[in-house]
């Protein structure tokens, strides 16, 4: 599934439609909204909804989309970031859903599981994060660093972007930095090397020592940048090292004599006898007589 992404990269809303949207985002009903706000009754926060679909540009009034988009368009203030959690790739995936504007209905029937069952997931994953709604479900998500523009969501939707087993989620390791959190996966057979891209040196080596000693995570090594404002790289896993370019054949150009290809078979080379026996008698001072040259048999009439 592809990352949501809002069409709009920056946005404002009226006084009164941003205190409507950020009511829902943590949790409260309609019925309270309209209490708090003294709208009167319920329809007209289903009418302020409405507008900010409207402004949002978007098709309907999907709740959990409103507050994504609330979010990534700075309408509405993100929440504090809080430490990360870590979400089996249902979860994760249901959330993105949501934040994507789809229903549950839809989100079931995409996967082919029957409604009770994204029911019952809806409910586990908002009991873990600690939701009460839908909206307060993703503003739980951006706490935890599951959605939003932080460089731990990237990591987080690259690695559920293979689709990996249970098994290997769960092993994989939070990296806490100066900069923020990190989030690592060990090397396996699908990937055989992994690495993390740090900006800051210091962070680099703070990364290699956590992951140090860790299973899944050897050999491990940090690259420097090759050129000035790239980042420094945490890699481990299987090390490929590239040929050097003077070992490797060069093509012939043109039509010239092939050069003679030695094939060694040991480490011991065994001289040729042809090429032995003229050394063999210069170096004991000996002329050396070539073979006479047989000619061929004529027979006499």
């Amino acid at each position: 599934m592809t990352t949501p992404a809002p069409s709009l990269v920056k946005a404002s809303l009226p006084p009164l439609e941003r205190q409507v949207l950020e009511l829902i985002t943590e949790g409260h009903k309609d019925p309270e909204v309209a209490a708090r706000l003294r709208l009167g009754t319920v329809p007209r926060v289903r009418y302020r909804l409405d507008q900010i679909a409207r402004h949002f540009d978007l098709e309907a009034v999907v709740r959990p989309q409103l507050v994504h988009h609330g979010y990534a368009c700075g309408a509405v203030p993100p929440p504090p970031l809080l430490q990360p959690l870590l979400l089996d790739t249902d979860a994760f995936d249901l959330i993105r859903a949501l934040a994507a504007g789809k229903t549950l209905t839809t989100y079931a029937r995409q996967r082919e599981t029957a409604s009770y069952q994204a029911t019952y997931l809806l409910e586990k994953t908002s009991a873990r994060l600690g939701a009460a709604t839908r909206p307060s479900l993703i503003r739980h998500a951006w706490q935890r660093q599951i959605l939003g523009p932080s460089v731990f969501a990237a990591d987080l939707a690259a690695l559920h972007a293979e689709r990996p087993r249970p098994s290997e989620t769960g092993r994989w390791l939070i990296v806490p930095l100066l900069s923020g959190y990190r989030l690592a996966a060990p090397a396996t057979g699908r990937s055989p090397t992994r690495h993390l891209d740090i900006a800051d040196g210091e962070e680099a080596l703070v990364a290699a020592r956590f992951l140090t000693d860790r299973e899944g995570y050897a050999p491990l090594w940090v690259t420097q940048p090759s050129q000035p404002g790239r980042p420094y790289r945490v890699s481990w896993g299987r090390r490929t090292a590239a040929a050097p370019a003077a070992t490797r054949p060069r093509r012939r150009t043109g039509p010239g004599p092939r050069s003679p290809q030695v094939r060694l078979t040991s480490s011991r080379i065994r001289p040729c006898p042809s090429l032995f026996l003229p050394l063999l008698l210069l170096v004991q001072g000996l002329p050396h007589v070539p073979a006479p040259t047989r000619l061929p048999h004529r027979r006499l009439r």
